[in-house]
């Protein structure tokens, strides 16, 4: 309370009648001025003031009228309660100063009796504690908007930790002795307190950043956390207190905070209130992270993704390039048949397992990545063994719940420099040893050169130059080679083969394009087409007089496959006109045996079409005889392999004569491919084949080179 009197007997008095006097539980300190200029000065030096005891009369009749002006209008205080006082009322009326100068009380001298004047006091103090209570409420609410919208910026946990500390810090005013506990590493479905540590601290707790809970030993800020963590509450206990922040996908965040030996309830509230808006800014963050965890890292292994392992090596590339380092892709061999075999659960131990392995392999400072799901991407300094021996970590059998698991693995490598395209390009290269890698087998690996990217480039121009020409309907023929019955003299039917002979007239082998488009999916167009140009050429043959003979046409196991394939059949029959009498179709002894039920279901719709069905290339797989027995084939064909080591010494026990004798059992008929000598067609004839394609009769030629050689068999 500031006193301002020019009478230095009112100053006596006044602190004589106020000695030990406590309002609201406070004592009270008294401050002393002998003029309106002294109290001015006081009040700008000395801003806590909460009651003035203000004369009126001082060095001029009306200097405590304009020290009231000076103190609302200058020096903008308008909490502090002025009692005016005065021994000569009659200078100024109590009503006109009341109605025109912002005062809360005027009393003459005489009435300030001792109980008049603590009486006085009591009211004007509690005034100003609730003026001063409602204008915390307000800043406190405008702090609490101010920093709900910066409480959305940070996009981590540890950066929001540092911000709700900063916050707490300028709610109260001053540096904070604090600690905020949350998870420290984002794992999915962890939330207990072995998952939480100090992510940010100030005041005495500075140097505790980093720490796990579980070292903060036996102390009292750990005691806060675990009955923050216990009550899932806020807690508040003496001069200190525990807020708990909520619990969002499983983690969970609080703060210690060491309050101010004076805090006011009306703080304690602001505290809860920022809370909330603490708590929704944690789940924000918390959901951030995990939506950022998901798109850049791999949620079993832990290891970063394609993505995050290609924004990591762009990064690093300036410094790698010049150091060495080489890129790998690894590839787990068959993972997905182990998968199957063992269940899923043992099949993600077995890929932790390899990422521990890779990890301890390479050391710190590397890249390891999980690229696909079952390849790794790695980028690190190889020793003096070279790239290829981190296969070595596949070396020794995995243990995995109680099973040791042997597993093989190939890489492809690719030196690390800075490349047209950064990482994207590098892991290309990788990519496309990998696959030369593939060719070789299992426990291969192979470094990328020039000469891989230009055969790739070749594999690809080749491609889009046979989908240009197939969309266009140039380049692409059928020819024909026959099938004749030796004992009869005459064509029985012919194959249909496709041919492909680009703009410049180059020719491309079938070897060469054919399986091009059946590693891209393209050759179930080229197949459909196959099959369309067959039926429309024996329409024309037919038209021409031709005998009638049957087309066999290959069938990929692509086409196969197709959800609509026999109703393609069906469409392209009844759009041709063809009869389907006259058509064979030829499938790999592998497709049959994929799903033979579906196969068979297949195979039985196609012949209530009219079709016949042909196994091709019978021997060389792997085709059981039950399952043969029970789909519904017309023709076995002896692969051309078996009839090349056909001798008169081997033809009693060789593969081609057990082929006839089952076919005959089964009530197959029979075709040999690839009869080039007549030593051959008499072997095939005596074991009891009846049926024979080969160079020997005639090679593959377009459709008017085989209408002419039919005309002149016949002639």
């Amino acid at each position: 309370m500031l006193v301002v009197d020019d009478d230095a007997e009112v100053h006596q008095a006044t602190e004589f009648a106020l000695q030990g006097a406590v309002f609201c539980g406070r004592s009270l300190e008294l401050l002393h001025a002998y003029s309106a200029a002294e109290a001015r000065e006081t009040l700008g030096r000395v801003g806590d003031v909460a009651v003035i005891l203000l004369d009126v009369v001082m060095e001029r009749h009306d200097a405590g009228l304009d020290l009231v002006r000076v103190i609302r209008e200058e020096l903008r205080l308008s909490d502090v309660r002025i009692i005016l006082r005065t021994g000569q009322p009659g200078y100024a009326p109590e009503l006109s100063v009341i109605r025109e100068y912002d005062i809360n009380d005027y009393r003459t001298k005489a009435e300030l009796t001792h109980t008049r004047l603590v009486t006085t006091l009591t009211a004007a103090i509690r005034s100003y504690e609730q003026l001063c209570e409602l204008h915390a409420s307000r800043k406190g609410l405008e702090f609490l908007i101010q920093a709900g919208n910066q409480l959305f910026i940070p996009r981590d946990v540890r950066s929001f930790a540092d911000a709700a500390l900063g916050h707490l810090a300028a709610l109260l005013g001053a540096q904070v002795d604090a600690a905020f506990i949350g998870p420290i590493d984002w794992r999915e479905g962890e939330g207990d307190q072995e998952s939480l540590g100090v992510l940010a601290a100030s005041g005495r707790y500075g140097g505790l950043v980093g720490q796990p809970t579980l070292a903060l030993g036996d102390t009292p800020l750990r005691a806060s956390f675990r009955q923050g963590l216990a009550r899932r509450g806020h807690v508040f206990e003496g001069e200190a207190c525990c807020l708990y922040l909520g619990r969002s996908y499983g983690k969970e965040a609080l703060i210690h905070l060491d309050l101010p030996p004076v805090s006011s309830a009306l703080i304690r509230q602001v505290i809860e209130v920022l809370c909330v808006n603490l708590r929704i800014g944690f789940e924000n963050v918390v959901l951030f992270e995990r939506l950022n965890f998901f798109a850049y890292f791999d949620q079993l292994t832990r290891l970063p993704n394609r993505t995050r392992f290609l924004d990591r090596l762009d990064e690093r590339l300036p410094s790698l390039a010049p150091a060495g380092w080489t890129l790998g892709i690894i590839d787990i061999v068959r993972f997905s048949e182990l998968n199957d075999a063992l269940g899923h659960r043992s099949g993600d131990l077995l890929l932790v397992e390899v990422t521990r392995r890779l990890q301890a392999h390479v050391g710190e400072g590397a890249l390891v990545a999980r690229v696909a799901g079952d390849a790794f991407g790695v980028c690190w300094q190889p020793d003096a063994r070279g790239a290829g021996a981190i296969l070595e970590v596949f070396a020794a059998p995995f243990h995995v719940r109680s099973h040791s698991i042997p597993m093989r693995a190939r890489a492809g490598f690719v030196d690390v420099a800075s490349v047209q395209g950064g990482a994207v390009e590098l892991l290309k290269r990788a990519n496309l040893a990998l696959s030369h890698a593939k060719q070789e087998g299992d426990q291969h690996w192979r470094f990328f050169s020039t000469e891989m990217e230009a055969n790739t480039q070749n594999r690809v121009q080749l491609l889009n130059e046979l989908r240009s020409d197939l969309n266009l309907g140039r380049g692409l023929e059928l020819h024909y080679q026959p099938q004749v019955s030796p004992t009869r003299g005459q064509v029985v039917g012919c194959e249909a083969l496709i041919r492909w002979v680009k703009p410049n007239g180059a020719a491309v082998s079938p070897e060469v394009f054919i399986p091009l488009a059946e590693y891209t999916g393209l050759i179930v167009d080229i197949g459909d087409w196959v099959f369309a140009e067959a039926c429309r050429q024996i329409v024309r043959w037919d038209r021409e007089g031709l005998p009638p003979f049957r087309v066999g046409i290959n069938i990929s196991a692509a086409q196969f496959r197709e959800p609509d394939f026999v109703a393609k059949i069906a469409e392209v029959i009844a759009s041709t006109g063809v009869s389907p009498k006259r058509l064979e179709l030829e499938i790999t002894e592998s497709v049959a045996m994929e799903d033979p039920e579906s196969v068979a279901r297949q195979l039985r719709e196609l012949k209530a079409l009219g079709l016949r069905v042909a196994v091709d290339d019978f021997g060389c797989g792997f085709s059981s005889l039950g399952s043969l027995n029970r789909l519904p084939f017309d023709r076995v064909k002896i692969d051309r392999a078996f009839v090349r080591e056909l001798t008169p010494e081997t033809a009693e026990d060789c593969i081609a004569t057990m082929i006839v004798k089952l076919a005959r059992s089964l009530g197959l008929e029979v075709t040999a491919e690839g009869v080039e000598t007549e030593s051959q067609a008499q072997l095939l004839q005596d074991m009891g084949c009846k049926e024979m394609q080969g160079f020997l009769y005639g090679k593959p030629m377009n459709a008017a080179s085989l209408e002419a050689w039919i005309r002149q068999q016949g002639d």
